[in-house]
């Protein structure tokens, strides 16, 4: 990182109404920059669901999980995705997140020119988490449904034709989604017996697969939206967050900030869950953690927001007390 200045000026240090300007600054960076990660995660989840073909998917049921290739041609499909799609947006969340401190910080006066080893860094080792991590959550959604379905009112077939349109989404998801077409397809049959007596058990049962499986794919893909929303969001803001904090240290180097500390903010609205409620306003030194409970997503997690998925907390940076 390198900063230039174009004239002597007093720095100016962040205040507690700066609390509410950096969770403005992140949220319209959000708002802005979410539609189109979104789209990119969506196209990737179609694309599965119509490269992966029906017998992949029995071959699947019939032994209870993914085999270790599919996972790996999965893995690879997902860090090509990262690489192509990604992982340029993550590197100007992170650029953004750094010049909005700086103008914020320092005004026009200032600019950042990041040199991006550092966070090019973390990008790439995060790239790797997100592979693996996402990859698997697929897996075990697959697997999950596997076992759902164990109790013998599915045949291999109408369970592959279950899971297709539900790849990409994560285990809980999966499940609700099987949920759904057992209980439209269950509905709709005792529907047809009880309007027309006359019809057949199996055509009835045929047309109410037929339908459940439509009700199952639009559920699915209202699903695949949510989480995809949920992935953008959670990964906008931490690539966001980052690169601000990435800006402080530069600029302590440099000599142009004194010892700050992390601040943690969050909005003070209803939506405020437990976790980010009890770290709003907590310091703590800029090389130590925050600490809350929570599942780890990725490798520096408690160093800054988000502290779990769709989290829009963001970080203030305070002068140190000597």
């Amino acid at each position: 990182m390198r900063f230039s200045k174009s004239r002597s000026i007093p720095v100016r240090y962040l205040k507690s109404k700066e609390q509410h300007e950096a969770l403005d600054r992140l949220n319209s960076f959000l708002d802005e920059h979410m539609p189109e990660m979104v789209l990119w995660l969506s196209s990737l989840w179609d694309d599965q669901q119509t490269a992966i073909t029906y017998r992949e998917l029995t071959d699947a049921i019939v032994n209870g999980t993914l085999s270790p290739e599919d996972l790996a041609a999965w893995q690879q499909d997902y860090a090509v995705f990262f690489n192509q799609h990604i992982k340029d947006i993550l590197l100007n969340s992170a650029e953004a997140g750094a010049t909005d401190y700086v103008s914020a910080t320092f005004g026009e006066t200032f600019f950042y020119a990041p040199m991006e080893q550092s966070v090019e860094r973390w990008i790439t080792a995060h790239g790797a988490e997100w592979v693996t991590q996402v990859s698997q959550e697929s897996k075990d959604a697959i697997s999950a449904m596997v076992r759902y379905s164990a109790r013998g009112n599915m045949t291999v077939d109408e369970l592959a034709r279950a899971i297709r349109p539900t790849i990409g989404l994560t285990e809980r998801q999966a499940k609700a989604n099987l949920r759904y077409y057992e209980h439209v397809k269950e509905q709709t049959k005792k529907d047809l017996l009880e309007r027309n007596p006359r019809i057949k058990e199996s055509t009835a049962a045929k047309r109410a697969q037929k339908r459940a499986r439509e009700a199952a794919v639009r559920y699915a893909a209202r699903q695949h939206r949510q989480r995809a929303q949920t992935i953008a969001e959670t990964e906008l803001a931490f690539a966001y967050n980052k690169g601000a904090d990435d800006a402080v240290r530069g600029a302590m180097r440099e000599g142009l900030l004194p010892r700050m500390r992390r601040k943690w903010s969050t909005a003070a609205d209803e939506r405020v869950c437990e976790i980010c409620g009890a770290l709003d306003g907590m310091e703590i030194e800029m090389d130590d953690s925050f600490s809350f409970p929570c599942r780890q997503l990725y490798e520096g997690q408690h160093e800054t927001p988000p502290a779990h998925p769709r989290c829009r907390c963001a970080v203030c940076y305070v002068e140190a007390e000597e």
